[in-house]
């Protein structure tokens, strides 16, 4: 992963909760007088670095940052499969041992499917496509000494919508199997709806040939994979997706002290700047260490909860002074937050870019007493 944030399944990153510390921190630096004594109410407003949407990607996807634009990296993609020379020519070749080899068309396919099923789409798909057909017939299905008019055509179909990607016409005037042959196709700016589909035509002439085969086991076998797979935009499914992370917030102590022996009420406002389609829950949990965290110990955490996912929003909560002295009195102060988000499209769809964050906008109101104490 390249990126943003870090691992594949965490959701929001510590980036929302250093929030909270850092809001504390520039309410607590300002420069206080001694007297007269009287109440103020402060507002100390924060908007965080952004937060990156990779956390929210299947781990088939990646971000790739280094050039411009940026764009999403898929793992490659591959599929095989091998058909009888039984199914291929039945039934005109059932039990042929020995005897000249008969004429036959067939017409199959097999599928590229996306790996991931979270994965359900993807925009601008630049990729590599690689064919490779390995023949165990015994024979050259394609090309004779006396008839050269078998081919092999095949059609790539985006595996969703049935839209041809891409075709090719293998003639035997041009091409021979032998006994293995690799054909590779390029895609760009292409839409994949959970993968590929490649449809083949084979025609292979009647031209004499004796052979013994046993066509059980006679087999050809076409693999295909995507490689170097680049993308401008993902849709995925996010269902449900559980988040929870925490870090370890740097307070001063002249910082601490002055909360403690000057706030006396406070309250907080956070609100989420994005255009992602996501909808859930979360809460930030502020500690004195990591075990505390989320833990429900009045005495040991202060908790922002009942916060949303909405963006542009304002979701403001109370801070009491005994909330804020207890959080200036952890020897560390542990932030960290959790939370469920999901989808907000069709079946908890999703659709990213990569250039696309989030924005946690965190601002604090304290009311603190200035002046003699």
């Amino acid at each position: 992963m390249h990126s943003i944030v870090g691992h594949p399944r965490a959701r929001l990153r510590p980036t929302l909760a250093l929030g909270a510390g850092m809001a504390l921190l520039a309410l607590a630096a300002c420069e206080l007088p001694k007297a007269p004594e009287w109440d103020v109410g402060i507002v100390a407003p924060f908007s965080s670095d952004p937060i990156g949407i990779a956390d929210f990607l299947p781990g088939v996807v990646q971000i790739d940052s280094a050039g411009e634009p940026w764009v999403f990296t898929i793992d490659r993609q591959s599929s095989s499969q091998a058909f009888s020379y039984g199914d291929l020519c039945s039934p005109f070749c059932a039990g042929l041992i020995g005897l000249p080899v008969p004429g036959f068309a067939h017409a199959d396919s097999f599928e590229v499917a996306f790996s991931d099923t979270d994965l359900v789409s993807v925009e601008g798909l630049s990729a590599t496509m690689t064919m490779q057909f390995t023949n165990g017939l015994g024979f050259e299905p394609l090309r004779s000494n006396v008839d050269t008019t078998g081919y092999i055509a095949i059609a790539i179909r985006d595996l969703g919508t049935g839209a041809t990607l891409d075709s090719l016409f293998l003639s035997a005037d041009s091409k021979s199997l032998g006994s293995q042959s690799d054909t590779v196709f390029s895609f760009s700016a292409a839409h994949v709806t959970d993968g590929v589909k490649i449809l083949f035509w084979v025609v292979s002439p009647y031209d004499g040939q004796t052979i013994s085969v046993d066509t059980a086991t006679a087999n050809v076998t076409l693999s295909a994979a995507l490689d170097g797979i680049e993308v401008a935009a993902a849709t995925v499914i996010v269902d449900n997706m559980s988040m929870d992370t925490s870090f370890v917030a740097d307070i001063d102590q002249n910082t601490r002290d002055q909360i403690m022996n000057r706030v006396i009420s406070g309250a907080y406002e956070l609100m989420l700047v994005h255009n992602l389609e996501l909808e859930g829950s979360l809460a930030i949990s502020i500690a004195g260490s990591q075990a505390d965290l989320f833990s429900g110990d009045p005495l040991a955490e202060v908790r922002l909860i009942d916060l949303v996912f909405t963006s542009d929003l304002e979701q403001p909560g109370v801070l009491t002074a005994q909330e804020l002295e207890l959080i200036a009195g952890f020897p560390d102060i542990y932030i960290g937050y959790s939370g469920v988000a999901s989808g907000s499209g069709p079946g908890n769809q999703s659709r990213f870019a990569p250039d696309q964050t989030l924005e946690a906008q965190l601002k604090v109101t304290a009311q603190i007493r200035i002046g003699e104490q």
